[in-house]
């Protein structure tokens, strides 16, 4: 008998790594393939990630692979868009699935909204109510696709929240 109770008390929050921790790592990394990356560009893995492990290893991993001597911005920028293109089908599927007032509440996010709780942002997303906007958050956290914490609100998936930004919510 597995007690999933149990279990889920077992799982603990790993904090993001710094970035300044991840630019001498991914350097060393390509250094120790005969490769070259610049600290500019382990940066800029590390901040298209977000810092978030699994995916500054997956775009250094995609940059490396596109690398033949020395990375660039370019190779890492079409990385990048290649992760964010391949996840697509599972980001437009989990889009799907929300309701119409959580995926405004999102665009309301993403395009810098802090006070979800004033008229005019209410009725320009169609937010409904405060006690509305709240069980949208609660929603979403529960779905893992933001997190709370102290006082801010962050989308958790970086390559989801990019695509939601550059494909999902781009106006047309």
């Amino acid at each position: 008998y597995l007690n999933l109770n149990s279990l889920v008390k077992k799982f603990l929050f790993l904090e993001k790594i710094h970035r300044d921790s991840w630019i001498p790592f991914l350097c060393s990394r390509f250094s120790d393939t005969q490769k070259f990356i610049s600290e500019k560009d382990a940066s800029l893995i590390a901040d298209l990630a977000e810092c978030h492990p699994y995916y500054v290893q997956q775009l250094a991993q995609q940059s490396w692979l596109r690398t033949v001597n020395e990375c660039s911005e370019e190779i890492i920028r079409e990385a990048h868009d290649g992760i964010v293109s391949q996840l697509s089908l599972l980001f437009q599927s989990r889009t799907e699935e929300l309701s119409t007032p959580q995926v405004n509440f999102l665009k309301a996010l993403l395009n810098g909204v802090e006070k979800f709780s004033s008229k005019n942002i209410l009725d320009e997303y169609q937010l409904s109510s405060s006690a509305n906007v709240a069980r949208i958050k609660k929603a979403l956290e529960n779905k893992e696709i933001i997190d709370l914490l102290a006082g801010n609100i962050l989308v958790l998936d970086p390559m989801y929240k990019n695509w939601l930004m550059t494909r999902y919510f781009v106006k047309k």
